[in-house]
């Protein structure tokens, strides 16, 4: 068994750092009992798998797009925001740039999925039901798509938040290290 290595402290009478391995982390979904929002995905397993199955979900959305805006049925205003979901799906302004991995892409899937169900709540049932049924999705998938999409950017933000703050403190201490005065 090799020894552990030690790393000196930059400066100061500090004790010596040891590496220390760390364990991978499985963020889970929630128990049934956890009341936290944006945290349960019924039969779905982590919160990336969760995401991926709402990605994998996304071509049959464009079928439905299609049918709801082609119908007379569909109120225009609906038809409309339709339209504008999927300009801004494609587009390259984004309140959220596409050049930043994943959360770039998920205010895209948040305006479509938005403009998805307001199309699908006026229009009339039967025409709703009717769309759905040959895109192969349910209202309830929608709603969980939406859900999977808010809570993905939750997780996300938390993530980036945690990890940009042991950047700092970490910044902090080397900075603290190197100021602090030399008997």
């Amino acid at each position: 068994m090799r020894p552990k290595r030690t790393i000196p402290p930059p400066m100061g009478g500090e004790p010596p750092l040891t590496p220390v391995a760390i364990e991978p982390v499985e963020v889970t979904a929630a128990g049934p009992d956890d009341d936290r929002p944006g945290r349960t995905f019924p039969g779905q397993g982590t919160q990336l798998e969760a995401f991926w199955t709402t990605v994998k979900r996304m071509p049959r959305y464009a079928p439905l797009i299609a049918g709801l805006v082609k119908d007379d049925r569909v109120p225009r205003g609906a038809k409309a925001g339709l339209i504008a979901g999927g300009a801004y799906a494609v587009s390259p302004i984004d309140l959220v740039p596409g050049i930043i991995p994943v959360i770039g892409q998920l205010d895209d899937l948040f305006v479509l999925l938005m403009a998805v169900r307001h199309a699908i709540r006026a229009a009339p049932p039967g025409v709703a039901e009717a769309h759905l049924q040959r895109a192969g999705i349910t209202e309830a998938e929608i709603e969980t798509d939406l859900a999977t999409v808010k809570a993905t950017a939750r997780w996300l933000i938390m993530r980036g938040a945690r990890a940009g703050g042991k950047a700092a403190m970490s910044g902090a201490r080397r900075l603290r290290s190197l100021v602090r005065p030399r008997d």
